[in-house]
């Protein structure tokens, strides 16, 4: 990396350690202080940072610092030490400036370029999830600009090829960081060497890509994200799914015109537009005797290995009495980055006269080994054969055993699989800090403390160690195990997650550890008994993570394994998340209700209260979502029996929420609100989710049923305090089926009141989250939203086109909610279009449903319809169309529906007063505006108003 390429208008500071230097200010912050520089030092600095990792002579420093003065190189010694002062070179082991004998200076400590300060207002900026440079990049800059220069000529697919170990992802890497000026801060990091099936390589990428990872037709909708975006995506470590990796990058590389594709790969993808560069391994000094320390510190291997070396053991010197022992280690390795920064460790320790030595004879022994391999494969297993080789036997076994987590690790994990067979915790420890010392475990600080994982080549080797020791299936099953363990342990934890905390944060590192273990167990050398426990305990945290999808084929997949003995507990939690997952998925199908029901005989007979209530709510939403307002009263008055039992006040405010909810369907708004406020009362307001609920967020449910409550009884200011706040608390919850169900049960009102801007506004992310989730109701629901829209703002005939669509769509999937807002749109607008037969018999129809079904809650609204539909065209039926009205407005005089009967009052008033019963419509009218109290500037009241205004002065007229 060079001050050049960081040097431009886009991207002028750099990072070092704990420094920051702004090019263009030329200023050096530590922790925000300013540092104080003389000019010389920065220049100097400057010129060691422009070549960082390479040698600058002591004559271009100085041409540099005193570019038209001659000075002795006694000044250059002066400034340089000001400046190692300043930097703190050399305290507490940081290491940033080397001084090569004979040649110059380095600057050896890691460098990372940062965004420009105005990319900060740019609205993609700080999407990348890039992680940090893997160290300093030794000897790849001409790679890297390469690279780069393919990207500039509009190279949209470009795979770096080479060897394991060779240098491949920290190529990418600063490539990336490079890039991410030009994509606006939209580079983004697949590692796709966590992922072990080929079905889960589009979900890593939308994962990294901040789209949902489960999908209901993944490439479709990773290709709708992407189409219009300017991106790049690294694709790391592709080749152990080289077929499906080829095939995702080619369909999005051929589909979309602006995403720009980096694979790293030991194969290439093979497929059109491909641009291959291989890497070649960093140059080493050729064998040739008499080699000087400065000769050979001019090849990149040998600089790699000397700064590994100082990093580990503090000061490296190396003379030309030991030049070429490193030469000859650099050679031997082939100039694999991996091997000669494991063979630096050890040289650390025991030096270079004897690293070489026990090297070399390692490699003779395997000169003859497998011919079919790869010289370097050969090579880089001959190192770690060598490094494990020095390890004690307690390494070696821990090494092996922790190689079975496919991500990062904790101390604890490490005890649950690797404690066996006379191996002790405080064993286990001293063998992941020394193993950790030797670089063949990498250890990460998170916020959840010290994290390890092991480098891929090495997990690679130490599996293959594994399974040569026969323990592989006995360490899988304790990892499944301790996985299942954990994820019992922390089950309602899954949902409580502190807001500064995230849940993909929490579980991001382990989710491919589950996925491996529940493959194991459901594969030919697990058991039915580990599956079904692994399905049963992974099950809330796919719900948690909004991976509907795959939660939905584990548990399939788990009931076909269940048998009579199995842990009734286990059965519960996999027939109720697949109850959830189906409706979620599929639609409110009989197998949802099927399973729900199935869960709640096993929790009766069980007398588990904490489950029936779980299962009830989850019941109670597949009622609501099927309108079915007997059956959603019966089930919350079983609710309330058992929350009474409980004593719990959560308990109870959950039963008042599912009371609400089934009052409220009864078209009881009386006893809804009383029941929804109780609810609201009894509920904590600062709880992110509550898991005793499942996924009814009691708090979310509540206030949207209390919006259409309030709504429905005329409360119109109330209903849009209510609204505003379901938005609210479904944000807070952070769960995307809370957040559709409130947008789409207050969006409603907002049509009804005329607001298009919030129904703009909400339609919008509607659509963005249940097309980011798969929620396929959800997306149908939006459809017909958007067709109620389109019509609103003159788009008539696309917005029929819509509500057909979305009809046919939620009568496949079971989704009643909002039909009879979908239907009286829907035949409304076929009458405007003089297609008033088709519409009587849609909206007639659906009058015919809601009696059958005992469902009066929508009948005002499908008789106010059907009313506007008669007088609609090009002949008025005004006298069915009286009677209709007539029939809404008794309708929601019994249900103290008061909104419903001003609006088929203000439609029957407007026939009269066409008639000249002037008299007759002021007196229908007055009663019914006086009895609100509020939302008097809502259209409704507004032409209330006029209308009793313009009847009193025409009765005056006419005296």
């Amino acid at each position: 990396m060079s001050v050049q390429q960081v040097g431009s208008p886009s991207a002028i500071r750099l990072r070092f350690g704990p420094f920051e230097l702004n090019v263009a200010e030329r200023s050096l912050k530590k922790a925000n202080q300013v540092i104080p520089l003389g000019g010389r030092a920065y220049d100097i600095l400057i010129a060691l940072l422009e070549n960082a990792g390479e040698v600058v002579g002591k004559a271009e420093l100085i041409a540099r610092a005193w570019p038209d003065v001659t000075v002795e190189e006694g000044s250059l010694r002066v400034h340089l030490s000001a400046l190692r002062k300043a930097l703190g070179d050399g305290q507490f082991g940081d290491k940033y400036i080397a001084n090569i004998q004979g040649r110059g200076y380095s600057f050896i400590a890691p460098v990372t370029r940062l965004p420009a300060d105005r990319d900060k207002d740019n609205a993609s900026a700080g999407l990348s999830n890039l992680p940090p440079a893997l160290g300093r990049m030794v000897g790849r800059d001409n790679v890297v600009r390469e690279i780069q220069g393919w990207l500039q000529t509009e190279q949209r697919l470009i795979t770096i090829l080479g060897a394991g170990g060779i240098g491949k992802t920290t190529v990418a890497l600063s490539v990336g960081h490079g890039a991410l000026a030009d994509f606006s801060g939209a580079v983004f990091f697949v590692d796709l060497s966590t992922v072990s099936d080929k079905e889960q390589v589009i979900g890593a990428i939308a994962s990294a890509i901040r789209l949902d990872p489960q999908l209901v037709d993944p490439k479709a909708a990773l290709l709708n994200f992407l189409r219009h975006r300017r991106v790049l995506i690294i694709l790391d470590s592709c080749e152990h799914l080289i077929e499906k990796t080829a095939e995702i990058a080619c369909y999005i590389f051929q589909n979309t015109p602006d995403i720009y594709i980096l694979a790293t790969s030991r194969e290439a993808l093979h497929v059109p537009g491909e641009h291959v560069l291989r890497l070649p391994p960093l140059d080493c000094p050729p064998e040739r005797p008499g080699l000087t320390a400065s000769e050979v510190f001019a090849y990149p291997a040998a600089r790699l290995f000397a700064e590994r070396v100082s990093a580990r053991g503090g000061n490296f010197s190396l003379g030309d009495d030991e030049a070429p022992m490193v030469a000859e280690i650099c050679r031997k390795l082939d100039g694999i980055a991996l091997a000669i920064e494991l063979a630096a460790g050890r040289a650390a320790v025991f030096g270079v006269r004897n690293t070489v030595a026990k090297l070399g004879s390692r490699l003779d022994l395997l000169k003859f080994g497998r011919r079919t391999a790869n010289r370097r494969h050969q090579t880089l297993k001959a190192t770690l054969d060598w490094s494990h080789d020095h390890l004690s036997e307690v390494e070696r076994v821990v090494l092996r055993r922790v190689a079975i987590f496919i991500g990062h690790f904790s101390l604890e994990a490490a005890f649950a699989v690797a404690e066996q067979g006379r191996i002790y915790p405080s064993e286990i420890e001293g063998a992941v800090e020394n193993l950790v010392d030797k670089s063949l475990i990498v250890a990460w600080p998170s916020h959840r403390g010290m994290l390890y994982r092991l480098l891929d080549t090495t997990r690679s080797y130490a599996l293959e160690k594994l399974a040569a020791s026969g323990e592989h299936n006995s360490i899988a099953a304790r990892h499944a195990g301790h996985l299942s363990q954990s994820l019992e342990n922390n089950r309602d934890n899954l949902f409580d997650l502190k807001p500064e905390r995230t849940l993909a944060d929490a579980i991001q590192h382990h989710l491919g550890d589950i996925r491996a273990a529940l493959e194991w167990s459901f594969g030919p050398d697990g058991s039915d008994g580990a599956a079904i426990r692994m399905a049963a305990a992974a099950s809330q945290l796919f719900l948690a993570k909004s991976l509907f999808v795959e939660c939905r084929g584990w548990m399939e997949r788990a009931i076909d394994r269940i048998a009579a003995d199995c842990d009734p507990r286990d059965q519960m939690e996999i027939q109720a998340s697949l109850a959830l997952s189906l409706m979620f998925t599929a639609g409110n199908s009989e197998r949802v209700r099927d399973a729900f029901n199935t869960a709640l005989t096993l929790a009766e007979r069980r007398e588990d209260a904490y489950q029936q209530l779980r299962l009830l709510s989850g019941l109670s939403m597949y009622l609501h979502r099927t309108i079915d307002a007997a059956g959603s009263l019966e089930v919350a008055l079983r609710a309330e029996s058992v929350a009474k039992k409980t004593g719990s006040p959560e308990d109870a405010a959950l039963a008042d929420s599912m009371l609400g909810a089934a009052y409220y369907m009864l078209a009881d708004h009386v006893s809804a609100s009383k029941h929804l406020e109780r609810a609201l009362r009894r509920s904590p307001a600062s709880r992110r989710f509550n898991a005793t609920q499942y996924l009814f967020d009691l708090r979310t449910t509540s206030l949207f049923n209390l919006t259409r409550s309030h709504w429905f009884a005329g409360n119109l200011d109330r209903a849009a305090g209510y609204a505003e706040r379901t938005v609210e608390e479904a944000e807070r919850s952070d769960h995307p089926i809370a957040l559709c169900r409130a947008f789409i049960l207050t969006l409603p009102l907002y049509f009804w009141i005329d607001d298009l801007g919030q129904v703009e506004r909400s339609l919008s992310r509607l659509e963005l989250t249940a097309e980011k989730y798969s929620l396929e109701p959800f997306r149908a629901v939006a459809v017909g939203l958007k067709g109620r829209h389109l019509i609103r703002v003159g788009q008539t005939t696309d917005g029929i086109r819509h509500l057909q669509d979305s009809l046919e769509k939620l009568r496949v999937l079971r989704y009643e909610m909002l039909v009879t807002d979908f239907v009286s749109e829907l035949a409304v607008s076929l009458a405007k279009q003089n297609e008033r037969v088709e519409a009587l018999a849609l909206i007639d129809g659906s009058i015919a449903t809601q009696l059958r079904s005992k469902r009066p809650l929508h009948l005002p609204a499908l008789f106010l319809a059907k009313g506007i539909a008669l007088v609609c065209g090009e002949t008025r039926q005004s006298d069915l169309a009286l009677e209709c009205f007539k029939e809404a407005m008794m309708l929601a005089g019994q249900q103290s529906a008061l909104s419903f009967e001003l609006r088929a009052g203000l439609e029957l008033a407007q026939l009269w007063i066409d008639r000249g019963q002037v008299r007759r419509a002021h007196d229908l009218i007055g009663p019914i505006y006086g009895r609100f109290t509020e939302g008097l500037a809502t259209p409704d009241l507004v032409l209330a108003r006029r209308i009793l205004e313009q009847t009193s002065v025409w009765e005056r007229q006419t005296g």
